[in-house]
This record gives structure tokens, C-alpha cells and sequence, in this order.
């Protein structure tokens, strides 16, 4: 590449270029550890964004079913679908570890990408936090029990250590085994939504008999009456069809990038949305008791309506969601420093794997220790209401990169390209934008606190970190098999 201050460019003779047209293959000792292929990779981002349907008790609560499902299809083409499209043309273009942090160097530099790479970081070791506890809580739903505070505590290490475990045996394993928690997962509610949805029309479900009522299906609740809360139900819903670019940042693991990307980001989007609103239709018909839907309320339904057994499979099915939302929040922030650290933006250290897996086992470790001093917090609601403020910033941040490629790289080689021209991708991200703007607008004072806290911390640690680099650059010497991603001259902000 011969522009200078945009796209990819040469670390040295022995890295490989992107960007330009003298772009050479991909070393190949890099391609044969690409593990990662299709099936493994729907199943991933799956996780990053799903899981399934829990935690969408919530929108069904604060606005009810048909606002809900309304809601699910326009969040879909409002937000997802296009930021599905930007992950898949920017992933496809910087095929290496960290994703969005990667796109962020080459838009705005190092400073804005590292500190983007840092409040994901943070964002998602707080979400990593609450899925051992939830595990241990659907564990006890399902078996009906109430753990002693040791068996909680143990029930939850273990947890822990099972998914370190799977973590640390190889992005490969997690990808498959990503794949058969997914199936685990969704069976059940598949098998529950067909025989209740047979009731749609004669008001019992076949076989079973069970009461369906499908008149619930055009339910709202009443904001005049107090019942409707739709600045939560927005941010919810948002929440639960947000993060698809948190996929990327696995990329560099990833067979054949250009084939497998972006198909497997569009059957993605639509196991999500159909998972959310078909099984969504079974339960509302079930049972309309609006008020009383909140975590982990679907299992109560299925205990009342269709008795134990299927009760225990449906929280054991919620076990699995949540182990599997844990393994791949801590797989894509691992490798997200582990990309970091193969560009040099973090000590090269992050970037270090063991032998037989290749899995980044300093990024493991320290990507494990942070939830789990975050779960001796105990109260998380108002650092989780950050979450989707500071999620709300890094999204403006991302697709701002797509943009402002766009305008300074046009030559970058994109396999996927989103066909429209730079005004036409304007318009196609405004509703995603006015989306983060409106979650930004509607946050609390002390919301608005915690995130200035982190911004500022953040900041802070890029200081040291940028001292570091001076002070021993032999601690920043990235990886040479990767391609090296070149840091924007100018900062846009």
C-alpha cells in the first residue's frame, strides 16, 4: 500500500501487506491455523448475540407481546441487519484477530482504537460476570432447590473452570462445542413451540391438550395505566439484537474469511430473529400474565403447563445458554487481546499461545480474572446499565470506521461490499445511529457517571501503556505471521 495514514501497509519485509494492489496471500503457516469453519462459526456469533430467548422475559413485561414482536423485526432491519452487513464488509477486509478495534486503527488511529479495545473489554467482562451466577440460579429452577451458600459458590467455580477449561482447549473446541449447546439449546423450545402453535386455532395444542390462547398475540400493555415502560423495553430490545460485531474479533481464526463470513453473519440474523419470535408467540399463548414474566420465568410456564419433565429439560436448555454465552464472551475477549497483541498495541505477551491449541492463554487468564473479582460486587444493575451506553459509543464508533474507510481507503480490497455508495450507507446506518444517540440521551446522571469514570481510566491506561512502548518497544513487537494493520496519521476526533 502506498497511501499513507489509511488502510493496512507493510510492518516490515517479512509481514504481509492488505490494502493496495501489490496485496500478497496470507502466510501459510497463518491459513493452516485457521480452525474455525461455517457451522462452528454461526454457532459463535449465535452466542454473541443470542443465546437464546432469555432475557427477552423483559420486552413481553414492559410492553407486552405484540410490541415485542414488532419491535424484534424492526430492531432486526433497523440494527442488526446493517451492522451485520458492516462486520461482514470489515471483516472480510481485515481478516486478522480484534475485529473492530482493527477497524478503528485504521480509521482514527491507535489512541481511539485502544481505547474502544478497552471498554469492550470492560463491557464484556461485566456481562461475563452474571452468567455464572445465572447458571447456578436456572440449575436450581430446573432441579427445584435452593443452594446453601457453598454449594452456590462451588456450583459456580466449577462453572467457571469448565468453561476456562474449554476455552484454553482451542478455539476450534469452543466452535464446536458452541455447536452442540446451540443445538442442545434450541430443541427443546422447538419441540415446546410446535405443539403449543398447534393450539393456535382451536385453543388446545394437540397431543398434550395444552390451553393456547393465540388472541394474546395482539396484546400491548397500556402506558396511561402505567403498565408500559418503553425507554427499558427499547434499551432491552436493543440489547438482545445488539453485538454482531463482537464476532469479529475472532476473525483471525477464521477459514477462508471471505467464503464463510458473511453467509454465516446472514443465517445468523435469521436464527436470532425466528428464535426470538416464534418460540415468543408458544409461550405468550400459554400464559399472559404479563407482570409476572422476568428472568427465568419461561421455565415456570413449562413446570405449570406441561409438567416436570419438560420443565427440567427447558432449565437445563437455560444452563446451556448461559454456559455458552460465558464461553464466547471470554473466547472473543481473549482474542481481542490477543489481536491487540499481535499488532503491537498491547505487550506481545497478550498475544502468546500454547503449543498444542493455540489458545491465547495470558488473554484467557486475565480475561477470567476480571469477572470474577467483578462477582464478588454482588449488586450489578446500574454498572449494567452502563453496558448498553457504553455499547451505544463503541457502535457509533464502529460504524464510523466503515465510513470513514469509505471516504480514505476506497481502494482497501473488500471481498463483501456492501453495494451502495458512501451517502447511501449514511442513510442505510442513520436508524442504528439515532438508536445509540437515544440510549446516550435516555441514560441516568449516574450512568453518564460510571462511563465518564471509565473513559477516564481508560485514558489513563493508555497513557501507561503508550510510556511502556517508549520506554521498552521490545515488549511491543506484534506477531510477524499476521497482517499488520497500519494506524490512521490523523485522529478525526
Amino acid at each position: 500500500g502506498e497511501q499513507e495514514g489509511k488502510g493496512m501497509a507493510a510492518k516490515n519485509e517479512k509481514t504481509p501487506l492488505m490494502g493496495g494492489e501489490d496485496k500478497p496471500s496470507m502466510s501459510l503457516s497463518h491459513k493452516e491455523h485457521r480452525t474455525v469453519g461455517a457451522l462452528s462459526l454461526v454457532a459463535i456469533m449465535y452466542f454473541t448475540v443470542s443465546g437464546g430467548i432469555e432475557g427477552t422475559e423483559t420486552m413481553i413485561q414492559t410492553g407486552g407481546p405484540l410490541p415485542t414482536f414488532i419491535g424484534i423485526v424492526l430492531m432486526g432491519l433497523a440494527l442488526a441487519v446493517p451492522t451485520a452487513m458492516m462486520t461482514a464488509e470489515l471483516s472480510t477486509a481485515f481478516p486478522e484477530n480484534g475485529g473492530f478495534v482493527l477497524w478503528s486503527r485504521a480509521a482514527f488511529g491507535d489512541a481511539a482504537a485502544g481505547m474502544m479495545g478497552l471498554l469492550q473489554f470492560m463491557l464484556t467482562a461485566v456481562d461475563s460476570a452474571l452468567y455464572p451466577a445465572l447458571f447456578a440460579a436456572y440449575l436450581a429452577q430446573a432441579l427445584k432447590t435452593e443452594w446453601s451458600y457453598l454449594t452456590l459458590w462451588t456450583v459456580q467455580g466449577l462453572f467457571i473452570l469448565s468453561i476456562t477449561g474449554l476455552n484454553l482447549a482451542g478455539v476450534a473446541n469452543v466452535g464446536h462445542g458452541s455447536l452442540l449447546m446451540m443445538s442442545f439449546l434450541l430443541v427443546p423450545f422447538v419441540l415446546i413451540t410446535v405443539i403449543a402453535l398447534t393450539g393456535s386455532f382451536t385453543g388446545e395444542a394437540w397431543v398434550t391438550g395444552w390451553a393456547f390462547n393465540a388472541g394474546n398475540w395482539g396484546d400491548s400493555l397500556d402506558d396511561s395505566k402505567g403498565l408500559g415502560d418503553w425507554s427499558k423495553f427499547i434499551v432491552v430490545l436493543m440489547w438482545n439484537m445488539g453485538f454482531w460485531e463482537r464476532s469479529s474479533l475472532i476473525t483471525g481464526e477464521v477459514k477462508d474469511v471471505p467464503t464463510v463470513f458473511p453467509p454465516a453473519l446472514a443465517a445468523t440474523v435469521m436464527i436470532v430473529v425466528l428464535g426470538y419470535v416464534v418460540p415468543l408467540m408458544a409461550f405468550v399463548g400459554l400464559d399472559n400474565d404479563y407482570a409476572a414474566y422476568d428472568n427465568g420465568y419461561f421455565i415456570q410456564i413449562v413446570y405449570r403447563v406441561a409438567g416436570p419433565i419438560w420443565g427440567a429439560w427447558i432449565g437445563a436448555s437455560q444452563c446451556v445458554s448461559a454456559a455458552g454465552l460465558f464461553t464466547n464472551n471470554l473466547s472473543t475477549n481473549a482474542f481481542m487481546l490477543c489481536g491487540m497483541g499481535e499488532q503491537g498495541m498491547v505487550p506481545t505477551v497478550f498475544a502468546y499461545r500454547l503449543v498444542d491449541t493455540r489458545a491465547p492463554v495470558v488473554s484467557i487468564g486475565l480475561t477470567v480474572i476480571v469477572p470474577v473479582v467483578l462477582m464478588f460486587v454482588g449488586d450489578f444493575e446500574m454498572v449494567l446499565g452502563v453496558d448498553m451506553l457504553i455499547y451505544s459509543v463503541c457502535l457509533l464508533m464502529a460504524i464510523s470506521s466503515l465510513i470513514v474507510l469509505r471516504v480514505t481507503d476506497p481502494e482497501l480490497p473488500r471481498p463483501f461490499f456492501i453495494p451502495v455508495n458512501t451517502f447511501w450507507l449514511c442513510c442505510i446506518f442513520t436508524p442504528s445511529v439515532l438508536l445509540c444517540l437515544y440510549v446516550i440521551a435516555t441514560s441516568t446522571t449516574m450512568q453518564l457517571l460510571i462511563a465518564a469514570v471509565l473513559f477516564a481510566a481508560g485514558a489513563l491506561v493508555l497513557y501507561g501503556v503508550s510510556d511502556a512502548r517508549k520506554a521498552h518497544p521490545e515488549w511491543f513487537e506484534g506477531v510477524e505471521e499476521v497482517s499488520y494493520v497500519r494506524p490512521a496519521d490523523t485522529l478525526f476526533f
